[in-house]
């Protein structure tokens, strides 16, 4: 069976590329490896100041664009779904003003584990969105990476030597010759046929498009919407948002919220407020994490090597200036 592949032209801090991300989940969750999915870097925000047409000091100019950001991030969440955490949000900064270093990290991961990479991808966009952390910074990356099991060392080797920063440039290419103005946009395609979409898209319109481009041979999973299937997904995924249940079951959200609530009650899932919203967990699953053993020694590389690769990183920006 010919395969088909969504390529998303996307930016890691691009609120509306994290309100699709319920969509990309439940496309891998209901299609498995019949339908790829592939991430294109863009480039959202080269430099922070340069965003908005804002007066006053660099440092002014910042703050202020934080501001509007943060409203913007609201006003999409309330719409998509998803939540974000906007409480002393200050994503940038005089030193962290553009949103590169995120797409070049993926890149650096996607060197060693493709995988992985999208792992990370999904890390970054929840640190940022509902952990409020400026993941542009390099120990941040370097932690996520090791949460999502890539070698730290390995990461900031690939980070660094230049080659991670050239597949970016390659990436943001990508998106100028297929005409990309705005992210999230997307080509779906197989063999002979490629169809293009711009902005934040909902399940039903991907599912249309891949029955249309398989002639009806690929089909999503038929999963009921039970307790037992619930479980399940959130037994693969870990963590995951309301949204991504209510949009993979196709489930309104009351009754999504009825579900939620009898797993919490019966132990199965446990309940985190994160924002405007709660992340979902299945029971011990961070526990379990923390506890395997490749993990603890990632998390103590990644601490080792934060220090080391921060100053690698200032070094070879200064060179690269």
């Amino acid at each position: 069976m010919e395969k088909i592949t969504i390529y998303q032209f996307t930016d890691p801090v691009c609120v509306w590329c994290w309100g699709n991300e319920p969509v990309m989940r439940a496309i891998d969750y209901l299609y498995g490896n019949k339908v790829g999915v592939e991430y294109i870097m863009g480039g959202l925000i080269e430099e922070i100041t340069t965003l908005y047409d804002l007066k006053g000091s660099k440092r002014q100019i910042i703050e202020r664009a934080n501001a509007i950001m943060a409203e913007h991030w609201l006003s999409a969440s309330e719409r998509h779904g998803m939540p974000v955490n906007t409480r002393h949000m200050a994503l940038f900064s005089e030193r962290y003003p553009s949103s590169f270093p995120q797409s070049i990290a993926y890149e650096a991961a996607r060197r060693i584990d493709s995988t992985a990479a999208k792992r990370l991808l999904r890390r970054i966009r929840e640190a940022t969105f509902v952990e409020a952390r400026r993941t542009s910074q390099i120990d941040v990356l370097i932690e996520l990476a090791a949460e999502v099991g890539i070698d730290a060392a390995r990461f900031i080797d690939e980070y660094t030597t230049g080659e991670a920063q050239n597949d970016f440039s390659q990436s943001r290419m990508k998106c100028r010759r297929n005409g990309i103005t705005g992210f999230p946009s997307y080509l779906i395609k197989n063999a002979s046929t490629k169809i293009s979409l711009g902005g934040y898209q909902n399940i039903s319109t991907f599912h249309t498009i891949i029955g249309r481009l398989s002639e009806g041979k690929i089909k999503p999973r038929r999963l009921g919407p039970s307790l037992a299937n619930v479980t399940d997904f959130m037994r693969r995924y870990q963590t995951a948002y309301p949204v991504e249940i209510e949009v993979t079951f196709g489930l309104d959200r009351d009754r999504t919220d009825l579900m939620i609530d009898e797993l919490i009650r019966c132990g199965r899932l446990t309940s985190e407020q994160v924002g405007n919203g709660r992340r979902l967990a299945i029971a011990n699953a961070a526990k379990a994490f923390r506890v395997t053993p490749n993990t603890r020694q990632n998390h103590h590389e990644a601490k080792q090597a934060s220090a080391k690769g921060s100053a690698t990183v200032a070094s070879h920006q200064k060179v690269g200036q």
